[in-house]
Formats: C-alpha cells, sequence, structure tokens
C-alpha cells in the first residue's frame, strides 16, 4: 500500500478543487483494503473511499484517510453460447471498460459511454443512460465488508437496485467497499436504439 502525506487532492478530484488530505492511501488489492481498515496506525482515523473523484466536492482540506481505490483487472470468467462472464476491479474507469468492451465485441453496455467514474462506483448509483441501465447487465460483485473485514458477494436482488440507487446508497451505505463487479453482456448484442436522441 502506497501513502502519501499531506498533499494535494486536486488532481484527484474533477472539480480541480485544491483541497489536502492528511493521508491518501493508494489501494490496489483487497488485502491492502483490509489493512488500511485494520492497521494500528489507520484504524482510529475517520475515512472516505474515492473512486474517480466526479461525484464529491471538497470544500475544506481532509483530517482523514483518503483511500483511493486504484483495483484494476479485467478477466473474462467463461463464455457459454453468446454470453459471457466479465469480472472487472473496482479501479478500472468506466468508461475505459466500455471501450475495451467494444474492442472485444461484447455488447450490452455501450450505451453507458462516456460516463465518468469508476466501475466500482457504478452500482452504487445503478448508472444509466440512453434506455441502458447498469442492472440490464449486472450479474454480482464482491465487497469489503468494514466491519468484519470479510469480503462478501452480493447478487443482483442483494444490491436492491432502483433508478439510480441501490443497497449500497440506501441501507448499506459506509458499510461496504466494492472491490470488483462481475457483468454478464453477450457477443450477439441488441443494441438499444429507442431513446429519443439515439433514434435521431
Amino acid at each position: 500500500m502506497f501513502v502519501k502525506k499531506n498533499i494535494s487532492l486536486k488532481s484527484y478530484n474533477t472539480f480541480g478543487i485544491d483541497a489536502r488530505a492528511q493521508f491518501l492511501l493508494e489501494i490496489e488489492n483487497d488485502e491492502q483494503l483490509s489493512e488500511a481498515y485494520q492497521s494500528s496506525q489507520f484504524r482510529a482515523l475517520p475515512k472516505l473511499v474515492l473512486g474517480g473523484g466526479s461525484n464529491i466536492l471538497f470544500t475544506k482540506n481532509q483530517r482523514k484517510a483518503i483511500l483511493k481505490i486504484n483495483i484494476r483487472g479485467i478477466e473474462v470468467l467463461d463464455q457459454k453460447d453468446h454470453e459471457v462472464r466479465v469480472k472487472v476491479g473496482a479501479g478500472e474507469a468506466w468508461h475505459q471498460f466500455v471501450l475495451w468492451c467494444l474492442d472485444h465485441d461484447f455488447g450490452g453496455i455501450e450505451n453507458l459511454s462516456l460516463i465518468p467514474g469508476t466501475v466500482g462506483a457504478a452500482p452504487i448509483q445503478n448508472i444509466g443512460a440512453y434506455g441502458v441501465e447498469l442492472k440490464d447487465v449486472f450479474e454480482s460483485l464482491e465487497a469489503y465488508e468494514i466491519k468484519s473485514g470479510k469480503i462478501r458477494s452480493f447478487n443482483k436482488e442483494q444490491c436492491q437496485f432502483d433508478y439510480r440507487h441501490s443497497f449500497f446508497k440506501g441501507r448499506g451505505k459506509d458499510q461496504f467497499v466494492i472491490t470488483s463487479v462481475t457483468f454478464m453482456l453477450t457477443t450477439r448484442p441488441i443494441f438499444n436504439v429507442s431513446y429519443g436522441g439515439i433514434n435521431k
């Protein structure tokens, strides 16, 4: 785990606010995430989980540990008939993942291109655009449970997806840190062009 002290957050948020953080921890795997919460050095500090920095506005310096989620990796788990399961690290940029899918001819999330943020943040908001929502291609996710220190798996039902909402934005808020998301995509997409702007 790479720890930065008294660092400017200007390059970590899309508003470019030059607030400073007491600590910024670069998290690259599940073990480092656990260390950030369990180690004596950081256990007592309040924490803020940061993805792409596109949904936050810093108004003051942060006297807390900022956890920058940089868990990477895109893995094809299996492919059956025309369905393909893809597991993605929470720190991957969402739009870059969309481009990766297009490069591999995997359909299902093309309407969600250009949405800022990370893959790990996408289920929290149940992101959507042009007639498609994340829940339409979601299979499961893994998340670190802060209280127990364990990794838990969540299926679609457990995530309680609603319009721009999920369990992680409601009853599960501040209790979990998403580490990976698994999607069910297709090699024979039926493109959704029903939304007004796309239809034109």
